[in-house]
């Protein structure tokens, strides 16, 4: 495999766990509310429910700590990327 397609897959697997990371802890937040409403109405069901959500919420700090592109920090970036598309700019001749 070729670096590019590495960078390329390492980059792709960063943006989902950047979108994923914040979604899971507000699915997270979502149950544990309920869970927490349903042991307030003295349903046992609740329980579990608050369970599921910490563990989701553990989970998601733990992806969170390892939130980490290795190929990034060794300084390799996509091609697109290293390429310098400013335009520089010209000095005006004055005739």
């Amino acid at each position: 495999m070729s670096i590019n397609s590495e960078v390329d897959k390492a980059e792709f697997i960063q943006a989902v766990k950047a979108f994923l990371i914040p979604a899971s802890l507000f699915i997270a937040t979502i149950i544990t509310s309920a869970g927490i409403f349903l042991l307030y109405y003295r349903y046992s069901l609740g329980w579990a429910l608050v369970v599921t959500g910490g563990t989701i919420m553990a989970s998601a700090f733990v992806a969170f700590c390892r939130f980490h592109n290795k190929l990034r920090a060794r300084g390799h970036f996509r091609a697109a990327v290293q390429e310098d598309k400013r335009v520089t700019p010209q000095p005006e001749v004055l005739n």
